[in-house]
């Protein structure tokens, strides 16, 4: 008969199965640092040399921009918030593979293909609303929108990956929402919340799981 902390153990190995079974668990840290990085050198970039090229003021509704091509600004926001996006899940992708390599383990689960489902449908959404937005000219909500929209789409994908994820999701919701409310900030708001906090949250992740 087995002693009652072999059955514990016994609990102990069942639910670390099921766990691998239902959830994704590949996801590294290094991912999300790796992805604020990217997100802090993409927002630089077009702080520097998109909004202020030439004679162009740094101002999320277009106004006064003298001998500034404001749809260059438009596009030139849209190309490298779209690089910023590819680079990121780019290393993500990687990363998590390699953390999956590592440790012996399949990458390519069904929890990963319902994460990833949950994760593109979203974003999907809120990059056609946020091009709306630019298509009506008005860019000063697509900041809000963005960041609204990740949060909920982690929020979703959170069910399928360790659920600390959710702390990441509910603060880039919250930053959204006060993005939405100091409108000439939102380049500010974008890198905190996919540059910062993808950092703290990457970091505290590899502590936590990876190492």
């Amino acid at each position: 008969m087995k002693s009652n902390s072999e059955s514990i153990e016994d609990l102990k190995a069942i639910r670390q199965m099921m766990e691998q079974s239902s959830k994704f668990l590949s996801l590294s840290g290094l991912s999300g640092v790796a992805a604020g990085i990217i997100a802090l050198l993409g927002a630089s970039f077009a702080y520097l040399f998109v909004l202020q090229s030439g004679t162009a003021i740094y101002d999320e509704y277009m106004r006064g921009l003298r001998n500034a091509n404001t749809d260059a600004i438009r596009f030139g926001l849209i190309g490298t918030a779209i690089v910023v996006l590819f680079l990121a899940i780019g290393s993500a992708w990687y990363l998590s593979w390699r953390k999956a390599q590592k440790s012996n383990t399949k990458f390519w689960t069904p929890a990963a293909k319902s994460m990833a489902i949950n994760l593109i449908s979203i974003l999907s959404i809120g990059g056609c609303f946020s091009l709306i937005l630019i298509y009506h000219e008005n860019i000063r909500l697509v900041a809000s929108v963005m960041l609204i929209f990740y949060g909920l789409a982690l929020l979703m994908a959170s069910r399928y990956t360790q659920r600390d994820i959710r702390y990441l999701a509910i603060t880039e919701i919250i930053l959204g929402l006060l993005a939405g409310i100091f409108l000439n900030y939102g380049l500010v708001f974008w890198s905190i919340g996919f540059g910062v906090f993808h950092i703290i949250y990457g970091i505290s992740m590899y502590l936590k799981y990876d190492r």
